[in-house]
């Protein structure tokens, strides 16, 4: 029920009310409890905990509820939630504790109910009413009709002369009350009026403030301090319930209600709207009749449908004023996706300019699904790998980026993509121009951080690194050539010539022609190293074309072309090995060390008679070749049998550079060239009837990165 005693009409929108509170529960019990008071307007109850809430809700809120006791640490917010109100006003909630005196001296608090005391909750509902008509908010409910012009003021019976006097001067001043636009001119005419009308200096108007009837207006005849105010309980909340005048004929006598002016002997106070109280005090007893309380109840009455009036044109100002401050809040944000779209676009096209005139050939991919796809590749893509960029768009990017028969890369090459990390791998692919091996250059896009949507996208840039790698390897090979031929120089050359000299001493001081032969012989041994260096300075040890190559293949075809008389060949471990490099000169190396293996094996035993067994007539059981791979290579090693221990040195060999002449004896000047050219090292093990030759550094076909 409304405060006139009739039903509340229906609602444009319920009433939106803020309820704060320390806790969860505090807050949601509260809102649901105020939300549940029938009287009044539909309301919008919403639990809030946080000054931050209040700060972004208070704008689209009526009214805020803080339900704290300020001097407690749950109230300890209540200046910060006043400031974060701003313009929407609040009422304070609390126990008794904080008197009315305290919140009246709190800047920015427009209310206050006692939470201690019985019906509490629809107490505050009442002054959440009181404080959103003061405040000019929407009254909740249909337009009203207090649009049209105030009612006439009409009185019936037998009246007094002064009674019809003030009468007609209220009707005079009707056309400039309903002429108001705003409240406290409205309130300054109803009291000027009536004083007036009746010719009583002793006139004002209260309104409700934390729950007493605080002066709103009066006239220039009530000093500042000398008007008390007027509780709210009692028959001043019966007559704004009831909507009835309230006249006391003898203040003294009378206790209802105690004298507001040290003065006043009688007193009448009519209602406005239901917004506050007229009062009119004579310093004589029994000075208005019921004739003048009709008189002022129809002005009031009057006064209270302009008043609704006026709430409801600031009411609609207000809102019209938040609907264009949201319309400009949107304005701003579509404003802001503009901008924000035309710079990704702006982007989009720069990435896109750079991607199409990028001199290598590149993919451009994107992640859908988790999945890196092409989305585009760009012009010399298509001219070195002869594809149709439509054959290929849309298609895994692994699928394309990976060479056949290593597909196991395709994981490697997806997680670097998923990781959006700038990787390198190495790639080989055939082209317009063969095969040819590629550095792939992974350059992932830096992702929107603002972006929740955004596919991780980047390129794929393709570098010809053939003619660098054959380059280096040629290099490679020039440096080992050089070596050898310096070792050869120092070990094959200056000790035969050494030789020459001191024997061409001795022939000199003795005329001994033994002696030149000595000399003769050391020359003939020095021609040999001068042909070995030579052959050495011609060989071309350059890698033309590296392959992935099964060691375990290679050297079974090698154990072919060998002659291993009896000897047998067992390959380890289950998995054969994978590695980068010229098939045919790693099958040169393994012919190299396979003869080398058997002819140490022959000399051991003292020499075969082509049967593999001894020439004196006894057998001796074949011995066993075993190649297997290590964690950064493979050897090669040599056992007198096949149940002899298979530990060190057959497949631990000590690490270590070899020699074309190191006093080996095994020739293997050409093992470690091919080595040398791959980028690999020899070891070489010995220990008794076993021997292994082992090659480190040598890079897995199935790395990935580079």
């Amino acid at each position: 029920m409304s405060r006139d005693g009739t039903p509340p009409s229906a609602t444009s929108r319920p009433r939106t009310v803020l309820y704060v509170a320390d806790t969860e529960r505090a807050a949601s019990d509260g809102a649901a409890a105020l939300e549940a008071v029938e009287s009044g307007p539909t309301r919008s109850v919403h639990a809030v905990t946080t000054v931050e809430r209040v700060r972004n809700w208070a704008a689209e809120a009526d009214c805020v509820v803080f339900a704290e006791t300020p001097t407690t640490a749950a109230g300890a917010t209540l200046l910060e939630v006043v400031d974060a109100c701003g313009e929407t006003p609040l009422v304070l909630f609390t126990e008794s504790s904080y008197a009315p005196t305290a919140a009246r001296s709190t800047d920015g608090i427009d209310g206050y109910v006692r939470r201690d005391t019985d019906d509490a909750v629809s107490h505050l509902a009442d002054e959440i009413e009181w404080v959103c008509a003061g405040a000019g908010t929407v009254a909740d409910g249909p337009e009203r009709e207090s649009e049209s012009e105030p009612a006439a003021i009409a009185l019936a019976g037998d009246r007094a002369p002064s009674t019809d006097r003030a009468a007609e001067r209220l009707l005079e001043a009707v056309p400039e009350l309903a002429a108001c636009r705003d409240r406290d001119r409205l309130f300054e005419l109803v009291v000027e009026t009536v004083a007036d009308a009746l010719e009583r200096d002793r006139c004002w108007l209260s309104t409700v403030n934390f729950g007493t009837f605080e002066p709103r207006v009066t006239t220039s005849a009530i000093g500042t301090d000398e008007l008390s105010p007027l509780p709210r309980e009692g028959p001043l909340e019966g007559i704004l319930q009831s909507g009835e005048a309230l006249r006391i004929d003898d203040l003294a006598a009378d206790d209802r209600l105690a004298a507001p002016l040290a003065d006043a002997a009688s007193l009448c106070c009519v209602p406005v709207g239901d917004v506050g109280l007229l009062c009119v005090a004579a310093a004589e007893p029994d000075a208005f009749d019921e004739a003048d309380c009709e008189v002022l109840s129809a002005w009031c009455q009057a006064a209270g449908a302009v008043r609704e009036r006026i709430d409801d044109e600031t009411g609609r100002r207000r809102e019209r004023d938040r609907l264009e401050n949201q319309r400009d809040r949107f304005r701003s944000e579509r404003d802001r996706l503009a901008e924000e779209r035309d710079r990704l676009e702006d982007e989009r096209d720069r990435f896109r300019a750079l991607f199409a005139n990028v001199p290598e050939p590149t993919i451009r991919y994107e992640t859908e699904d988790g999945r890196p796809v092409v989305r585009d590749v760009n012009d010399a893509f298509r001219e070195v790998f002869d594809v149709d960029p439509e054959s290929i768009t849309g298609t895994p990017v692994g699928e394309d980026a990976v060479p056949p028969g290593l597909e196991h890369r395709q994981t490697a090459l997806a997680d670097a993509l998923r990781s959006g990390e700038r990787r390198q791998l190495v790639s080989r692919r055939e082209s317009v121009e063969g095969v040819r091996e590629f550095l792939l250059t992974l350059v992932p896009v830096e992702p929107d951080p603002e972006r929740d949507d955004h596919n991780p996208e980047g390129l794929i840039v393709y570098s010809d690194v053939t003619a660098a790698n054959r380059t280096e390897r040629e290099l490679a090979a020039a440096r080992a050539r050089l070596e050898t031929i310096t070792d050869l120089v120092d070990d094959g050359v200056r000790t035969p010539l050494n030789v020459a000299r001191g024997y061409l001493e001795l022939a000199a001081e003795t005329g001994d022609p033994d002696h030149f032969a000595e000399v003769d012989e050391a020359q003939e041994l020095l021609r040999e190293r001068i042909d070995e260096l030579a052959a050495i300075a011609r060989e071309d040890d350059v890698l033309v074309e590296t392959e992935p190559v099964a060691v375990h293949d290679v050297a079974r075809r090698a154990w072919v072309a060998v002659d291993t008389g009896d000897a047998r060949l067992v390959t380890q471990a289950p998995n054969d090995r994978v590695l980068e490099a010229d098939k045919a000169r790693l099958r040169e190396l393994f012919e190299h060390v396979l003869a080398a293996v058997i002819d140490e094996t022959a000399e051991s035993e003292g020499g075969t008679d082509g049967g593999g067994g001894r020439d004196d007539g006894t057998s001796e059981t074949p011995p066993v070749v075993t190649v297997g791979a290590t964690d950064d290579g493979f050897y090669v090693a040599r056992r007198a049998s096949e149940d002899a221990d298979e530990g060190s040195p057959a497949t631990e060999p000590v690490p270590g550079q070899l020699a074309a002449a190191d006093g080996t004896g095994y020739g293997l000047g050409t093992v470690e060239r091919i080595a040398d050219a791959h980028g690999w090292d020899v070891g070489v093990a010995e220990d008794g009837d076993r021997i292994a030759f082992a090659f480190r550094g040598v890079d897995s076909a199935d790395d990935g990165p580079a």
